[in-house]
């Protein structure tokens, strides 16, 4: 029988908050330690919902300064 108490994969990436960051592109490594992170994912910051990466779920959003 499966822990239905324990949370999948999915529904603990969700629960980390869109980072925030300038520009209009991010590079996206899974994680600072390459030996738990993954391939380099550009990732495009053009639309207005959070932008997601393939490889491990983290999403981006633009962070727009207004001066």
């Amino acid at each position: 029988m499966q822990d239905t108490s324990k949370k999948s994969p999915m529904e603990l990436i969700n629960e980390v908050p869109p980072i925030k960051v300038q520009g209009r592109f991010v590079a996206c490594e899974g994680d600072s330690d390459p030996a738990l992170g993954h391939p380099i994912e550009f990732i495009c910051l053009d639309l207005a919902e959070p932008a997601v990466c393939k490889c491990c779920g983290l999403r981006f959003v633009q962070d727009h300064h207004h001066h």
